[in-house]
């Protein structure tokens, strides 16, 4: 009867678990489409009224600070933040944590797997990080992210000014940038 008592009671923990899991991947999805669409619809924005250098100088004067006011909106027990190993802004060098989930997106690329969707972590106090892989995809990320040989001069000379370490060059199409993370704590 122990035992049959002990067997249900780990059962109805791991379903929990998966819930609790779940729940919190749907959230963190949610968060990650609507942050994504936000800064599309800027940049987009800004390229169609001044062309390709305003989307430029839209996103090295004011995505950052776009990210801080995002996470305002967010729940207090959820926040928001991109990064790569290749960064532009150097507050988006991710954490040795980090850094591992983002190596280990560039080996799964490297070896022609499916990338997936998202990677969940979870720390020792029960907090989750998932990772949103940021991959090279429309011609407008090229125009800044692409081969450097490629880039608007005008927008190169942009990037190099604000972000003399810049590293966010030399993509091509389908790579792996970096990621957004979305960290839940638990409550």
């Amino acid at each position: 009867m122990k035992a049959l008592l002990l067997a249900l009671f780990i059962c109805e923990a791991v379903v929990a678990n998966v819930t609790v899991k779940d729940s919190i991947i749907q959230e963190a999805t949610a968060v990650y489409h609507k942050f994504h669409e936000m800064l599309s619809q800027k940049v987009k924005s800004q390229i169609s009224q001044g062309g390709l250098y305003k989307g430029a100088e839209f996103c090295a004067n004011e995505s950052f600070e776009n990210i801080k006011e995002f996470n305002k909106t967010l729940a207090d027990n959820v926040s928001l933040k991109r990064v790569s190993l290749k960064n532009r802004n150097p507050n988006s060098y991710p954490q040795d944590d980090e850094r591992k989930i983002l190596e280990a997106f560039d080996l799964i690329e490297k070896s022609n797997a499916y990338l997936p969707s998202e990677i969940v972590q979870m720390n020792e106090e029960g907090d989750y990080k998932i990772y949103f892989p940021s991959t090279m995809s429309s011609k407008s990320c090229k125009s800044c992210h692409g081969a450097k040989k490629g880039v608007n001069e005008e927008v190169y000379e942009l990037f190099k000014s604000k972000y003399p370490n810049d590293k966010a060059f030399d993509f091509v199409s389908g790579q792996v940038r970096g990621a957004v993370i979305i960290t839940v704590k638990q409550k």
